[in-house]
């Protein structure tokens, strides 16, 4: 009985994840249900960023051409890679990259948060440029039939599969300003809610994320333009894209589909992080 026990304790230990690897789990399944669920708001931001439209106009015309299946099913498969390669890692190594630096101050959460959005922009660019060509396409004419085509497409027609990091630059920053406002913000409000006496639980979660949301968005919001913009293929560069941007449309340009954006951003992280608080401590792993 006792080496059957020690038997299963070393199974245990050789397939179950580590501590970092089970954030990263949880986090990515939290962002894959709650992604989905706002697919819809991502697609129209990608629209009104890349066009002349307005969020209502292109829900509309999305809507009159394909219903409610066409404004939720492009880029699904990219959108659920991202999840767990992408905000999975973003989210998930937050606390252990926070336990290494010591993340006690504003300045410190800020760092970690950063961190783990830099680190996770490398996976984040091939697969946000293949979601954002199918997002660009919806309600007109279709060049991508479907998430392994838009792949292939860029890799044979735009310089091999090194083209999938161009804009990387503006990659990194939309990530790194987004998990620093977003995760430093989100764990300092509840830092602050506990010590003027809340308790630990959704209805502290759900506070926090809504706020949260609205800095984090705030923070990215010119190098998510940037981004969305090289991403579509309308520009060579975030360089060319950045002067091209304020010569023709100014400093407010870079904030150009704001409230589409925040309207995307506040309700997916409001459910999204009290949500990974949940599966997190469902696996034993504790609050944020």
């Amino acid at each position: 009985p006792v080496q059957s026990v020690s038997a299963l304790q070393g199974l245990k230990i050789l397939f179950m994840p580590t501590r970092p690897g089970a954030e990263v789990l949880a986090s990515g399944l939290g962002a894959a249900v709650t992604d989905t669920l706002f697919n819809p708001l991502e697609m129209l931001k990608v629209r009104v960023q890349t066009s002349e439209t307005t969020a209502p106009s292109a829900a509309r015309a999305v809507y009159a051409k394909g219903g409610l299946w066409l404004l939720w099913s492009p880029g699904l498969q990219a959108t659920w890679v991202r999840s767990f390669c992408v905000t999975g890692l973003r989210v998930g190594l937050y606390p252990t990259v926070k336990a290494l630096v010591g993340a006690d101050s504003l300045g410190r959460k800020l760092a970690a948060g950063a961190a783990t959005g830099a680190l996770s922009s490398a996976l984040a660019n091939p697969i946000d440029m293949v979601r954002t060509r199918l997002h660009a396409q919806v309600g007109l004419p279709t060049r991508y039939a479907s998430t392994a085509a838009a792949a292939l497409s860029i890799v044979r027609g735009e310089g091999g599969v090194g083209s999938f990091w161009r804009g990387l630059g503006a990659t990194a920053a939309r990530q790194a300003l987004l998990s620093s406002g977003q995760l430093a913000s989100y764990d300092g409000l509840k830092q602050a809610a506990r010590g003027a006496g809340a308790t630990e639980g959704t209805p502290l979660h759900v506070c926090c994320a809504a706020a949260s949301g609205f800095i984090g968005q705030l923070f990215c919001m010119p190098a998510d333009v940037l981004k969305v913009k090289v991403l579509s293929g309308d520009h060579g560069s975030v360089s060319a894209c950045l002067r091209h941007t304020l010569q023709h449309e100014g400093a407010a340009g870079l904030y150009r589909g704001f409230l589409p954006a925040v309207v995307r951003q506040c309700p997916v992280i409001l459910v999204q992080m009290p949500l990974i608080e949940q599966i997190r401590c469902v696996a034993g792993l504790g609050h944020i």
